[in-house]
């Protein structure tokens, strides 16, 4: 991550920061005439995607999953769980920083990534007994003028005022089964097995083209339903791929 960048929504607690609580505020207010208006976006960003956020953004620009993530997208292994992770590649635009930019902003700003959403603030998460605990910190840029103000904000009002609630609906599935992963032995996750969890938790519309194989249908765990799960739109398959991804990550 460059030095400057905005931190993306962690996977896992960010255990070298001061955590805030939902109640805890700060100031914050970032508009169009700033100096430093969009600079966070330029500044090589390092924004992991789940599944859901690539759903809402391959929707907004009209493409099919695989093309998007063709076009837009990197992939690299998460080290503790070893799945594979999806990150907007920052290197794809002329000149680096987020492909969605335009001259006078986020050109996808209504389906923007939740780390996007959040910041300044970001967030881990941790799984414990009780299931996953989240952890928010803020982030706040020296170049950044959007703190200079006297608009104040809870991390919970922040938050609401984002439309977060449906994002973290969203994500919450998959970051359960990177999380668990993480705390089970990972060298279980082998490359053919890496590749299905890329297919069904990313590429949707190639998870759902796959649902007419039988081999592919037999390891998903999805005898006798395949062609009930053609015809769902795109947020209940993915529901489906998060089911499947349990059976066969989790048992």
């Amino acid at each position: 991550m460059a030095p400057e960048s905005p931190e993306t929504i962690s996977v896992y607690q960010q255990v070298e920061q001061e955590g805030l609580s939902l109640g805890s505020s700060f100031r914050f207010h970032c508009q169009e005439g700033l100096a430093c208006f969009n600079q966070c976006c330029r500044r090589t960003p390092t924004i992991i995607l789940s599944p859901y956020d690539i759903l809402r953004l391959k929707q907004c620009l009209g493409l099919k999953s695989g093309e998007f993530l063709r076009r837009y997208t990197l992939r690299e292994i998460e080290e503790w769980s070893n799945l594979p992770l999806v990150f907007i590649d920052p290197y794809g635009a002329p000149g680096g920083g987020c492909p969605f930019l335009g001259p006078r902003g986020c050109q996808v700003y209504a389906h923007r990534p939740a780390a996007c959403r959040l910041f300044p603030i970001t967030m881990g998460s941790r799984l414990t007994e009780q299931g996953i605990r989240d952890y928010y910190f803020c982030r706040q840029l020296d170049y950044c003028q959007g703190f200079d103000t006297h608009r104040e904000w809870t991390v919970e009002s922040w938050m609401a005022s984002q439309e977060f609630a449906e994002y973290a609906q969203g994500r919450r599935e998959w970051l359960e089964i990177i999380l668990t992963r993480g705390v089970q032995d990972p060298s279980g996750v082998d490359a053919p097995l890496q590749n299905l969890f890329a297919t069904i938790a990313y590429d949707l519309d190639t998870f759902r083209s796959l649902l007419d194989q039988p081999g592919f249908v037999k390891a998903c765990g999805l005898q006798g339903r395949a062609q009930d799960y053609l015809q769902l739109d795109d947020l209940a398959l993915l529901e489906v791929g998060y089911k499947c991804l349990q059976e066969l990550l989790l048992g």
